[in-house]
């Protein structure tokens, strides 16, 4: 299986924010609508994106090479960084969207040694690559958005966390996927520290057990076998779940039109580590959540 592309697509979190990390599943699509490649700057005037490549360069000089399963060509990689190397991407960063996986993703794609045979990639192995690589940018990483930019097709970590290619077609769910523009980015890193941190409280530990990880993992399972009266049951608690102890990752202004729009049948929850970015909005009826959004000023960007 050729896993290889020239462009990489970003990614759509459905579910699974922070709790991959722990015991949560997760559930994840490419989406075309962004997409990056790399690409070589003759005018120099891509500096900004050359930097930040080259300090992830730097970081990949400073692992420890047998914590890699697939090792990368420094001195191509280096050399290419002297003739200009960047990422052109429209991805929006710290939007949601897996930039900085997508990014990784095609690095990994140039550089990376695959042995013989690509056909004998491992998606565990991988995974733990890009874990490895995408904290540089994040502090901690599960690797999974990388994951599905490289592999670009939907994928589901199961609760035993092994990684499985899922046959997902939002288009044909009958359901209706959009994002919301909150005019506002959450950086990842110091938002997965303070998740991590909120395990400290015992409260949230239990009920990060108790509510999020049923919800979570609930969803996932009615939305790929088409139990759509179960998904929105679930949906609707993993939202208030998100409302009570996630306040920081949702923009204080979407706080009460999260809150209200349930009650529309307009269900949105955050993407990826959130605080800002595109919310996720998942309504029945594509009619009503056209009809919600045009009574709240909010332009909607259709996903499906």
């Amino acid at each position: 299986m050729n896993f290889k592309s020239e462009y990489f697509n970003s990614k759509l979190l459905l579910f699974g924010e922070y709790g991959l990390i722990f015991d949560a599943m997760a559930l994840a699509v490419p989406f075309s609508k962004f997409c990056g490649s790399l690409d070589f700057d003759s005018g120099n005037f891509q500096k900004q994106s050359n930097s930040e490549i080259r300090k992830l360069y730097t970081h990949l000089t400073l692992l420890d090479e047998d914590k890699l399963n697939y090792h990368f060509d420094l001195p191509r990689f280096e050399n290419d960084l002297e003739n200009g190397l960047f990422f052109n991407s429209n991805i929006p960063q710290q939007y949601g969207l897996g930039s900085s996986g997508a990014l990784v993703a095609a690095l990994f794609s140039r550089y990376a040694d695959f042995g013989i045979s690509e056909d004998k990639l491992s998606a565990y192995l991988l995974k733990v690559d890009f874990a490895l690589l995408e904290a540089h940018f994040h502090g901690q990483s599960s690797g999974f958005d990388p994951l599905v930019s490289f592999m670009n097709r939907p994928l589901l970590l199961d609760s035993k966390k092994i990684v499985q290619t899922v046959h997902l077609d939002l288009s044909k769910t009958g359901l209706t996927f959009a994002l919301i523009d909150t005019h506002t980015t959450g950086p990842t890193g110091p938002l997965v520290q303070h998740f991590i941190d909120s395990f400290n409280s015992p409260e949230f530990k239990i009920s990060f057990a108790a509510k999020f990880i049923p919800a979570n993992n609930g969803c996932i399972e009615a939305l790929l076998q088409n139990d759509y009266a179960s998904f929105f049951v679930l949906l609707k608690q993993l939202i208030q779940f998100q409302l009570q102890y996630f306040e920081r990752m949702i923009p204080t202004n979407f706080k009460v039109i999260i809150s209200e729009a349930i009650s529309q049948e307009v269900y949105i929850k955050f993407l990826g580590s959130g605080g800002g970015g595109y919310l996720l909005a998942i309504s029945p009826s594509e009619y009503n959540l056209n009809k919600w959004a045009k009574r709240k000023g909010i332009i909607l960007l259709k996903v499906v």
